[in-house]
């Protein structure tokens, strides 16, 4: 019988960081992206709202029927950020979990170098988020109304290495034979 190896490497471990990092630029893009959009909408929308007669057509029933109902989607949007960016969290360990990778034991310290450099790129993006976040302008206030979105990317360096640590438990832990549940015994398969 010829025993087949596992010959993906450090592939997975490079995956995994790079998703974690990921997660956490589209987070802090999607944070200030909204935080834009949202200042436009507040200053617009009251705009709209005053152009009065034009013509024969009513434009603030109109804003009524369209700008506003813009305006209160784009408020939501705080929310939907906050829950998609838990979810993806959560799923890069579920995505850990459910791919069955199980890096050889010498990978650890590729495993580790990882986790400090995404350790080091939490540090800097959570400072860049800070310097926006503290600021005295619009674009803070808004960010200050994102209060599960801004407290998981002010803290990414804790919860990143927190989601880090336990991806790599799960991936380093892992038996040898995932995928029947059993013990391998080795050797011959016969009775």
């Amino acid at each position: 019988m010829i025993k087949k190896t596992n010959k993906k490497g450090g592939i997975g471990i490079i995956i995994f960081f790079s998703v974690l990092f990921g997660v956490l630029i589209i987070g802090f893009g999607a944070t200030l992206l909204w935080a834009v959009v949202d200042y436009a909408s507040d200053e617009l929308t009251p705009i709209f709202d005053g152009l009065g007669m034009v013509g024969d057509t009513n434009m603030t029933t109109v804003s009524g029927y369209s700008i506003d109902k813009l305006d209160t989607v784009i408020q939501s949007f705080n929310w939907i950020i906050a829950i998609m960016y838990l979810l993806l969290l959560v799923f890069t360990v579920v995505f850990i979990f459910i791919s069955g990778y199980q890096p050889h034991p010498a990978f650890m310290g590729l495993f580790i170098a990882f986790m400090v450099l995404l350790i080091f790129g939490c540090i800097i993006i959570s400072n860049m988020y800070e310097d926006f976040y503290t600021g005295n302008d619009d674009i803070a206030s808004r960010l200050k109304e994102q209060g599960i979105t801004s407290y998981l990317i002010l803290y990414s360096p804790l919860i990143m290495s927190f989601i880090a640590i336990i991806g790599g438990i799960i991936m380093f832990t892992r038996q040898s034979n995932a995928e029947g549940g059993g013990v391998s015994y080795g050797g011959s398969y016969g009775v």
